[in-house]
């Protein structure tokens, strides 16, 4: 053991000996004797890719055509068997698809001097919804999302998503071969997603509506590489490829409701009512980004001004948004199960950028 601890000691003695002879080897002597620091190692600087422009200010807007897909949006069924036998019923399922909307980002950034990072701030808006209906005319059996142990005749869904985030990046656009330039990025992400579901069911004497709601909002960083791939260029015009990568994850705060009623529709009365608490939870919500596409840009006014052009397809990916309740039906039983959704949204679609540097 002791050999041990002197070997180390000598070991650490003849290390610490060697950084004082290597250290003394590089101190110079100026033309007034007094010793200078050993040379600063090099540093190599990677080309910066950010276009020029007079005051190094951008700004962007973006044209959003989304379609949006959230799981566990299964409402209704036909019934292929003449009758209706509640411990027996065969078909088809089917899901409410949303329509495909409009939204749109804005954003403002700007080229700093310091090691030529660039950040900016962003606002993303998008808002879609969809409703469907089905009657005894189609065979249809409508059966509540949620339901409360009772098969029903006719019914129809209306389905609302709001999207609202905000945005900051810090990055920097550099060269790493001549025709093609990376961008990593960092930040933080912020904002909130809100879906409201409506629901009217109906079977004999019997009037059913619920209204369900999955509020998010939540904030956390996020991060991920631009890449631009040249294809060529024709005077000013440059003409490229791109992919887009990023990531977040957003601890936030899922507010859910749910409340239910089934009436009777002869005397108006409320038969049964449904309205669980303390269904509200704070989560981590992960999301994924990509986008791929075509690019234009060209620069003018003796290139201080920049212009850009980006259409693509555009994907995101968040986990666990749906929160809201589900049910299980029983025939017989007449009873049925409750538990979280814990499915997914989407959003995809056409994505137009333009941006200007000025």
């Amino acid at each position: 053991m002791n050999k041990l601890i002197l070997l180390s000691f000598a070991t650490l003695s003849i290390y610490a000996g060697a950084e004082e002879i290597a250290a003394s080897s590089y101190t110079q002597m100026n033309s007034n004797g007094n010793a200078t620091q050993p040379p600063t190692p090099n540093v190599v600087t990677l080309t910066s890719a950010a276009p020029e422009s007079s005051n190094g200010w951008y700004i962007f807007a973006d044209a959003l055509y989304w379609h949006a897909d959230v799981g566990n949006a299964d409402w209704s069924f036909k019934n292929n068997n003449t009758v209706a036998v509640p411990e027996k019923i065969e078909g088809p399922n089917h899901c409410l698809n949303f329509k495909w909307n409009w939204g749109f980002r804005v954003g403002l950034g700007a080229n700093m001097d310091y090691d030529q990072w660039d950040t900016n701030v962003y606002y993303t808006w998008f808002r879609t919804h969809n409703s469907n209906a089905v009657g005894t005319h189609e065979k249809q059996i409508a059966q509540d999302l949620i339901g409360l142990g009772t098969i029903f005749t006719q019914g129809k869904i209306n389905w609302r998503i709001h999207y609202s985030m905000l945005d900051w990046e810090l990055g920097r656009w550099f060269y790493v071969s001549k025709h093609l330039s990376l961008r990593p990025h960092i930040g933080v992400k912020g904002g909130w997603i809100s879906q409201t579901v409506k629901r009217k069911l109906t079977k004999a004497q019997v009037y059913y509506k619920a209204e369900s709601e999955n509020d998010f909002w939540g904030v956390g960083p996020c991060g991920g590489l631009n890449t631009t791939w040249v294809l060529g260029t024709v005077g000013t015009h440059h003409f490229s490829l791109f992919g887009d990568f990023a990531g977040t994850l957003m601890y936030g705060h899922f507010d859910v409701d749910n409340e239910e009623e089934l009436n009777s529709i002869a005397t108006g009365l409320e038969v049964l009512e449904f309205k669980p608490h303390k269904l509200d939870r704070n989560l981590v919500a992960p999301m994924l980004q990509a986008m791929l596409g075509f690019s234009w840009d060209t620069s003018f006014n003796r290139e201080r001004c920049h212009f850009g052009l980006r259409i693509g397809y555009e994907f995101q990916y968040w986990f666990r948004q749906n929160q809201m309740l589900t049910g299980e039906f029983f025939g017989p039983s007449n009873s049925v199960t409750y538990q979280r959704a814990h499915d997914d949204l989407a959003f995809q679609g056409l994505t137009i950028d333009f941006k200007f540097d000025f």
